[in-house]
């Protein structure tokens, strides 16, 4: 059994709905609590590989957490062979759209 922490919503859902004004401040914060999930990830060689808005999971304090590990995959070794079908298409970076096979934490951003 996994157990989490209970997140109210994700980030498209919120993006999505006309009566959420989301403020400069709170941008700013979704965007710093990203990166530093990614930081963290990357710094323990781990590659999320399908990050987008609704892996992005937010409660009613505002807090974000990454989620959706389904694609998570290690890396680090130069000659790894990867599948370029990670990523949700429309948040794919250009190299995978192309089939590039080898790729590194630029996979997530």
């Amino acid at each position: 059994s996994l157990v989490f922490d209970f997140m109210d919503t994700d980030l498209e859902v919120i993006i999505k709905d006309n009566t959420i004004i989301l403020t400069t401040a709170n941008i700013k914060a979704y965007i710093l609590q990203t990166l530093q999930g990614l930081e963290y990830l990357h710094l323990n060689w781990i590659l999320h590989r399908d990050l987008k808005p609704n892996n992005l999971l937010v409660n009613a304090s505002g807090v974000l957490k990454i989620a959706d590990f389904g694609l998570a995959k290690l890396y680090g070794s130069p000659n790894r062979i990867n599948t370029h079908q990670v990523v949700t298409r429309w948040y794919r970076p250009p190299e995978l759209l192309f089939g590039a096979k080898q790729y590194g934490i630029c996979v997530d951003m």
